[in-house]
């Protein structure tokens, strides 16, 4: 078989790589550099006037440093976020200080640097920027380099890039850890089982796909395997985490800090560290320097100089803060080899803090979020992938057009359970989020009408919660309030050109203050909306909720999580019928999946309809009673 295919593509995916870098880099400079630093803050990219309060020290070389804020770090503030690379600097100075956002509350923030970081930030008020960072194209670069250069990879390249087909062994006789798996969560962790190069578990959303791939990870490290666990984000792969914690497994969590969930850092590499003697010695190493290093620094002030003794001080605290690297390094390397299961970021799974560590399998969840360079860079470390994602609901975010239309946009998941539906593939087809009436629209659109709802869901009402009284003109589980013929044109806000629409903002607040009215907590509601610029509007209408626990956010925000009750604004209302990111029908098909109890969708049905998508949702709505007019209703 000619690898020519496989080569061929993988060189195209370099090249719309190499675009979407470029791409990057210049929005993030018409971000930062073409906008006056006033005109960043009012944006959220940006914040002045942080004064220094202290220093807290952090494992890996790291400290963490506190800055109190002279405005308060609220919502208009969520553009910085933990985990972003920023850079502190001063007005009238060339120094610069590189770091991440390590934490943040309404007064305060603090910013993890490298421990040898520029004291200038302790002196005076500085300035804060997001800082673009290209990690993750490099780390994307090189696992295209691998994946062209590394014979060993050959067998994962022509699988995923050419013409290779999946084998799989016998059926396994598994003793099942979980007892509650259903039929269809049970085939999936025998597929996974059975593969011997790939597998392919498409989860819907509600479906259990974490708890099926826990059960595969056990199975897999029952089997005598290797695991590294990985995601395309954080958040994910901190949840995998907990939920392997919670099967009674005991994870490594590779990452930065910063990036970590808090009640996870005790399964970190710097944690596990310093239970070992190389890092309790390491540390005595690293303070005998820096009090040799004081010596040295009051002697030479002392005498003015740094001769004889002076230099062998110097030099004993060097070598000490040598061997204490060596012997953190040590440790650090005797934690990675002790774990059998290591969870990371799939962009993670390239650090440096993998080293050359292999593995036998590795899981890759959210795989059709993660543009296949950042998926390679965790496939690139086992021999047998298991891959769990919906092509279904949000693909990666791809700033260059051009590169997401000639397939950056599109996943090795979403390509793969085309060219393998049957043998490779298996859908989770029961799903425990939402009530029969709300999982039917999205089944029939998105699912082929093969979901089921559990039956201790199928027939769950907002009424069920405690403390909720009926409403008379909303018994049914959804609605769909169509603002028609009602004049609530969408306008673009002049700083971020995102697009509101006010007057359907002010009905979407009509519809969480009457929930609230019946009694449903705020912090069992979430308000979703496609536009950053409608976002801010109804988080202004509804101060109120969201200080009492009300959640307002874009879809983006919201994949992956649920709320008892949700409010859909889709904002466009226009005579040409456009509809911007309402395109993608799989944006919209995360917003309506997120409710379990109670959903209503608010938009304008002669600019929607033209969509076949939106069309058959209004046809739906219609045929099952719940669609009504804003102009009553």
């Amino acid at each position: 078989m000619t690898t020519v295919p496989s080569e061929v593509a993988l060189q195209l995916l370099a090249h719309l790589w190499q675009q979407e870098r470029l791409a990057v880099r210049r929005q993030e400079r018409e971000l930062r550099d073409a906008r006056p630093f006033a005109e960043r803050i009012r944006r959220g990219l940006a914040l002045k006037g942080l004064r220094y309060e202290e220093t807290v020290a952090e494992g890996g070389g790291r400290c963490q440093l506190w800055f109190a804020s002279e405005r308060e770090l609220d919502g208009d503030v969520a553009q910085i976020k933990v985990g972003d690379p920023v850079v502190l600097w001063c007005a009238g100075q060339e120094r610069r200080q590189s770091g991440v956002v390590g934490a943040r509350n309404p007064t305060r923030l603090s910013v993890v640097v490298d421990a040898d970081y520029d004291a200038f930030v302790e002196s005076t008020a500085v300035c804060l920027d997001l800082e673009p960072s290209e990690v993750t194209f490099d780390r994307g670069d090189a696992a295209l380099r691998a994946f062209l250069e590394d014979e060993s990879l050959r067998p994962t390249r022509e699988l995923f890039f050419g013409e290779a087909n999946p084998s799989f062994g016998a059926e396994p006789e598994l003793m099942i850890f979980d007892s509650g798996l259903n039929a269809s969560q049970r085939q999936a962790v025998e597929l996974a089982m059975r593969a011997k190069q790939v597998a392919l578990i498409h989860g819907p959303p509600g479906t259990g796909k974490t708890r099926t791939l826990v059960e595969v990870i056990r199975q897999q490290l029952f089997a005598g395997r290797r695991i590294l666990v990985t995601a395309a984000s954080n958040a994910a792969v901190d949840h995998l985490t907990r939920q392997l914690i919670a099967a009674r497994q005991e994870p490594l969590r590779l990452g930065h800090s910063s990036r970590i969930a808090e009640d996870l850092r005790g399964y970190t590499s710097e944690a596990k560290m310093e239970k070992l003697a190389d890092t309790r010695m390491a540390r005595r190493w690293q303070a005998e320097a820096r009090a040799l290093r004081e010596q040295f620094h009051n002697r030479t002030t002392r005498d003015g100089g740094g001769r004889g003794s002076g230099r062998a001080l110097l030099a004993q605290a060097n070598q000490l803060s040598a061997d204490a690297r060596r012997s953190l390094r040590h440790a650090r390397a005797r934690v990675l080899a002790r774990a059998d299961i290591v969870c990371t970021t799939a962009a993670g799974a390239d650090s440096k803090l993998l080293g050359s560590a292999t593995f036998d399998v590795v899981v890759l969840d959210e795989a059709t979020q993660a543009a296949d360079p950042i998926a390679l860079a965790a496939l690139q470390r086992a021999p047998i992938s298991i891959l769990a994602g919906d092509p279904c609901q949000l693909p990666p975010t791809i700033v260059d057009a051009d590169a997401a239309r000639r397939g950056l946009s599109s996943t090795l998941f979403e390509r793969a359970s085309h060219r393998f539906p049957a043998e490779a593939t298996h859908l989770l087809d029961v799903q425990y989020r939402m009530s029969e009436a709300l999982l039917r629209f999205p089944s029939d659109s998105m699912y082929g009408g093969r979901l089921v709802a559990d039956a201790s869901v199928a027939h769950r009402s907002l009424e069920d919660l405690d403390g909720v009284s009926p409403d008379a003109e909303r018994s049914s589980p959804w609605l769909f309030l169509d603002s028609s013929g009602m004049g609530w044109e969408e306008q673009v806000e002049e700083e971020s050109l995102s697009t509101f629409n006010a007057d359907q903002a002010h009905r979407t607040a009509a519809e969480v203050r009457r929930l609230l009215e019946r009694g449903v907590p705020a912090a069992d509601i979430a308000a979703i909306t496609p536009y950053g610029a409608q976002v801010r509007l109804l988080r202004r209408l509804l101060a109120d909720g969201v200080a009492a626990g009300l959640e307002i956010g874009s879809v983006d925000g919201f994949q992956g999580r649920e709320k008892e009750a949700v409010i859909v604004d889709l904002v466009r209302s226009n005579d040409s019928g456009t509809l911007g990111f309402l395109e993608d029908v799989r944006r919209t098909n995360v917003a309506i999946t997120r409710a379990k109890r109670y959903l209503v969708i608010i938009g304008d049905g002669s600019t929607l309809a033209r969509h076949e998508y939106y069309d058959r949702l209004l046809i739906a709505a219609q045929r099952s009673g719940v669609w009504r007019s804003t102009h009553g209703g």
